[in-house]
């Protein structure tokens, strides 16, 4: 089955819609009764995400007929919807409000995550940042471009240190192996800095403008990295798991981890300087 032809913009301004009327009233306006918990004390959910979802849901549907819609909110209640990444198709990837913890207590890092998934793979990506009102957007094979608050619009080309001391970034450890954990605390002096924003939206947006260069990932949620990953790799990044194998949004959550990285040689320098036993 042929990839379906997609309006980027139309798609950009679906999203920005959907923030400005489902997202900012709600920021920093939540009442208790709006938030919740899903898995755990750390796994919160609030109205704005719900919303989101609800609003992105039918109308990204109806762009490309005969595509499915995998979102986060909707899968926290039936795993198996996420089976539809893993069919023949098309199939629109949604995380509402990435960085909900952050969204709950007023902090700006979060963002909204689309990606459209065709047999497996992100062939279409755009992550928004509804306070600064930045879209960054790929399509697979054309490049990465962010759309600034003006409406002007430059591609996005990831720069490439020098060295591995020169490289900053984000090892979210808090899950996972702990002996990678632990290799990765203990070598963290051979960088040049870590910023942990709890919000992988804002965390690809940060590489995407060259403010850190790679990031860890041992929980990769498909919707929280197909839109990033693709939007790394056509800005000439690489999104690898650890043990080799190039990022799909069909993976299963865990397993080997996830590390984007702004070039090849960087993330040969992290694994091996770094990650490696």
């Amino acid at each position: 089955m042929s990839i379906p032809a997609i309006d980027m913009d139309a798609v950009r301004r679906l999203i920005e819609e959907t923030a400005q009327k489902t997202i900012l009233p709600r920021f920093r306006q939540l009442d208790r009764a709006d938030v919740s918990l899903k898995a755990g004390p750390h796994d919160l959910v609030t109205i704005a995400d719900q919303e989101a979802e609800a609003y992105l849901t039918p109308r990204l549907r109806d762009l490309i007929a005969g595509s499915s819609v995998v979102g986060e909110e909707a899968t926290s209640g039936d795993e198996g919807i996420m089976e539809a990444l893993r069919r023949p198709g098309s199939t629109w990837l949604i995380d509402p409000v990435d960085g909900t913890a952050n969204f709950a207590v007023g902090n700006a890092l979060f963002a909204v995550m689309v990606a459209l998934v065709h047999d497996g793979d992100a062939v279409a990506a755009w992550i928004h940042d509804p306070v600064r009102n930045i879209t960054a957007m790929a399509q697979k094979g054309q490049g990465a471009v962010m759309r600034e608050a003006d409406g002007t619009q430059r591609p996005l080309v990831m720069p490439k240190p020098a060295s591995l001391a020169h490289l900053s970034g984000a090892p979210n450890i808090r899950y996972g192996d702990r002996d990678f954990a632990a290799r990765i605390a203990h070598r963290a002096d051979r960088t040049a800095g870590i910023l942990i924003l709890r919000c992988a939206g804002q965390e690809y947006l940060a590489m995407l403008e060259g403010h850190i260069h790679y990031a860890v990932y041992n929980r990769a949620m498909p919707w929280d990295h197909a839109a990033g990953c693709l939007l790394v790799t056509e800005a000439g990044g690489v999104a690898r798991r650890l043990d080799g194998r190039l990022y799909r949004a069909a993976d299963k959550p865990w397993g080997s981890p996830l590390i984007p990285a702004c070039g090849e040689e960087q993330w040969n320098w992290l694994k091996t300087g770094i990650f490696d036993p």
